[in-house]
């Protein structure tokens, strides 16, 4: 197996931890906070959860790195031009900043969680269905930050009807 296959493989197992992990962070806040209490074992299949979604942003970013390297290596640096990539980039650096910041409790919760879901669902979509450079790209940050907003809104309404007032300790 060549390295650019192993680095395909990584990519794709990094994305599905990453958007798995993050579709199940919220499952489980969700199901953990209808009594309101988290219990410890609550809390540790949410930092099991925590870990898949870790590994999967770090098998990302490895295969991305390992990707810029192979490129270089090839001097095959045409995407480095595509505005589809610096998006793709900038979204994968949002879910960093956005899990450094709600680790340090500077975001709310469902603002953070928002962010995370609708980037790792981004960083799949986008890498999926926009494999190329996009014509017209500037619409892709636009309905990105429209998601953001929405998941935010209809986590907000999810949790007012499923889950009891929390308070965090």
């Amino acid at each position: 197996m060549d390295w650019y296959t192993t680095l395909v493989i990584m990519h794709i197992v990094g994305t599905v931890l990453g958007v798995g992990g993050a579709t199940f962070v919220e499952v489980h806040l969700v199901r953990a906070l209808r009594d309101g209490v988290m219990s410890p074992e609550e809390s540790a299949i949410m930092q099991t959860t925590y870990t898949v979604l870790r590994v999967g942003f770090f098998l990302l970013v490895l295969s991305g790195f390992g990707f810029l390297i192979l490129s270089r290596l090839s001097e095959y640096t045409v995407w480095f031009y595509s505005i589809t990539f610096w998006i793709k980039l900038s979204i994968v650096g949002v879910i960093a900043v956005n899990a450094i910041l709600i680790q340090l409790r500077w975001i709310p919760i469902l603002w953070g969680s928002a962010i995370a879901l609708v980037s790792w669902y981004a960083a799949l979509i986008i890498g999926v269905l926009l494999r190329g450079s996009v014509d017209q790209p500037l619409w892709i940050p636009v309905i990105y930050v429209a998601a953001i907003i929405i998941v935010y809104f209809v986590m907000r309404e999810v949790h007012s009807r499923y889950t009891k007032p929390h308070f965090p300790h």
